[in-house]
């Protein structure tokens, strides 16, 4: 398979449409009638239930984005610091019709660009895309010009990679600033020492590694050439979900859709900023699931040597993902559940056992860089928080907190039982159960807890990429366009915008699921296109679920609302369809 066609469509994909339609007028053989297996109905029912409980999960998102607009809370005398305290604005009646009658507007704008933007060459398309989200991000770098960071992991991520560069391990000894210590130096710090850093958080070792790689190449606390990398990634992404749009059944007007709502998607664009291998690891995850789509593609007709390459380096390349990011995990869940369904359909069933393979083999070595690092400083961290922990805070709160978020109630069961994993998992699972048990006696204060979490999660529209964007210190004092976006007179437009935006995706997703949900009766749908809709709707269904329990985040689901991008454009391919019919029908009715 050349590049060009991995890229830019095959062949028929690029064909002019009059030459295309030519080629469809050709007579052609009839379709056998397909075979209705158990295993084919099977997936089709599998495929159906997951695009119906994607379509549950978009209607319950856009109610909540549409009762709830979830803004943090602005502190300091101009109001220019932003900070992790959030505020729910309900919406009023009043404020309901102008949200409506402002999205209407917008949505009208945006299906007029694409229409023209649907004639420009397909390819032309792309690279102008690409060219626009890279250059887009690179000025929001400059604009904001961050030279130091100060989100909490960030700090001690550089400042263990900083001593793995210098060689002065000795730093990761558990002598060296120990907690509780007096030392000013220490205390000076305002952060743990290495080794207690990585005792609560041995998977930490993935992330640490990539700064490791960053100020190798670039000088330590270089914190623009870590957001420059990001920012590359971030486009090799969009390339990626661009390609899975072809997969899933974009056409010219789905793929101009798609543009329009990638280059205007600003918490993708601001992603770049938050000086954490989140983006990164996205990117590459989703790579290596481009890679295995590519190999049930090129499976389709044939098994050969070449398509079981693909597929094991889809895997590997999953794993130096999940390995900066373990929370990617989802997507590799979300690539066997794919493959399962699309095995099913095509009776290949030698690639669901290469799947669970290579998944396995891909968790695996996720874990290595753990090793490698205790290895490297002759420390051993043990198994640090328990995974429990993290459901244990997501069901906990705070005054000043939106529920589920950070509470340091993991560090403190950590540092009570010194680090014992079987007793910080007893106080987690207390815990967990007092929660449920009050839940259960009280189930509207349940029901407005996860409300009013699931809203901090889904229906904040910058999903954190503005706070994290102000999160460090600036070389100019984030004056600018950096200040007027941010903190200063167009800081409401600009959110208005988001939260118009963030609302219509989920619509024109929902309207794309629906899509799916109606053609899964149809025949002649390819392997690789059934295994990314599948893909696309049980990664964003993994991402939903997990963050109900898990500690709530606006950046952690940021990555499974850009999933919604393809299905966006294409429910946005379909609204156009029909609007173009309707307008066509009108006109033959005058004439």
């Amino acid at each position: 398979m050349k590049w060009r066609e991995l890229t830019f469509g095959t062949k028929r994909e690029q064909e002019p449409r009059p030459a295309r339609a030519a080629a469809s007028a050709a007579p052609t053989p009839a379709p056998a009638a397909p075979v209705r297996t158990a295993a084919t109905r099977a997936a089709r029912f599998l495929a159906s239930a997951a695009y119906a409980l994607t379509g549950l999960t978009l209607t319950f998102l856009l109610t909540l984005s549409l009762i709830f607009t979830v803004l943090f809370v602005r502190t300091g005398e101009a109001g220019d610091r932003i900070t992790e305290r959030v505020d729910y604005n309900p919406t009023t009646p009043a404020g309901f019709a102008l949200f409506l009658v402002l999205a209407a507007v917008t949505a009208t704008a945006l299906l007029l660009a694409i229409d023209r933007l649907r004639k420009v060459p397909r390819r032309r398309l792309l690279i102008g895309l690409l060219i626009w989200v890279l250059v887009a991000q690179i000025l929001w770098i400059v604009a904001i010009g961050l030279i130091a960071y100060s989100y909490p992991d960030s700090r001690s991520l550089m400042d263990a990679a900083h001593i793995l560069i210098t060689g002065d391990t000795a730093k990761f000894s558990p002598e060296y600033c120990p907690r509780g210590g007096t030392n000013p130096a220490c205390l000076a710090r305002k952060m743990p020492s290495p080794y207690n850093y990585f005792r609560y958080y041995p998977f930490q070792a993935g992330p640490a590694l990539w700064y490791v790689i960053i100020f190798a190449l670039f000088g330590s606390y270089n914190v623009v050439a870590f957001q420059v990398v990001s920012a590359v990634a971030i486009t090799g992404l969009v390339a990626v979900l661009w390609r899975m749009g072809a997969f899933i059944g974009l056409n010219q007007t789905g793929f101009a859709a798609f543009s329009v709502l990638v280059g205007t998607c600003a918490p993708l664009l601001l992603f770049c900023a938050f000086v954490y291998p989140n983006a990164v690891g996205f990117a590459i995850t989703m790579a290596g699931v481009w890679l295995i789509a590519e190999g049930v593609r090129g499976a389709e007709g044939s098994r050969s040597v070449r398509h079981m390459v693909t597929f094991a380096a889809g895997f590997l390349v999953c794993s130096v993902g999940i390995t900066f990011k373990s929370t990617f995990q989802i997507l590799l869940l979300a690539v066997l559940a794919a493959l399962f369904v699309a095995v099913l359909a095509t009776r290949q069933y030698w690639q669901f056992g290469f799947g669970l393979l290579g998944a396995f083999g891909a968790l695996r070595l996720s874990q290595l860089p753990t090793v490698l690092l205790e290895h490297w400083v002759g420390q051993r961290f043990g198994r640090g928080l328990p995974t429990i922990s993290w459901i244990a805070i997501g069901l906990g709160s705070r005054e000043g907190r939106g529920e589920g978020w950070w509470t340091g109630f993991a560090l403190r069961a950590f540092n009570d039982t010194q680090g014992s994993y079987a007793a910080q998992s007893e106080i987690s699972r207390q815990f967990i159960r007092e929660r449920i048990e009050s839940f259960s006696h009280a189930p509207g204060e349940a029901a407005g807890f996860f409300t009013r979490k699931l809203a901090s999660e889904w229906a904040e529209p910058t999903f954190m990429t503005e706070l994290y964007s102000k999160h460090g210190t600036s070389w100019n004092g984030f004056h600018g366009p950096a200040d007027f976006l941010l903190t200063g007179a167009g800081s409401g437009a600009f959110l208005g915008w988001q939260d118009i935006m963030q609302s219509l995706v989920y619509v024109f997703a929902l309207v794309g699921v629906g899509a799916l949900l109606w053609s899964v009766g149809s025949s002649g749908v390819k392997a690789h296109a059934l295994f990314t809709r599948v893909f696309l709707t049980s990664a964003f269904l993994g991402g939903f679920l997990c963050f109900i329990f898990w500690e709530a985040k606006g950046i952690y689901t940021l990555p499974f609302f850009i999933l919604l991008l393809p299905l966006a454009a294409l429910g946005i391919q379909v609204v156009s369809r029909h609007v173009r019919a309707f307008l066509s029908a009108r006109s033959i009715e005058e004439k």
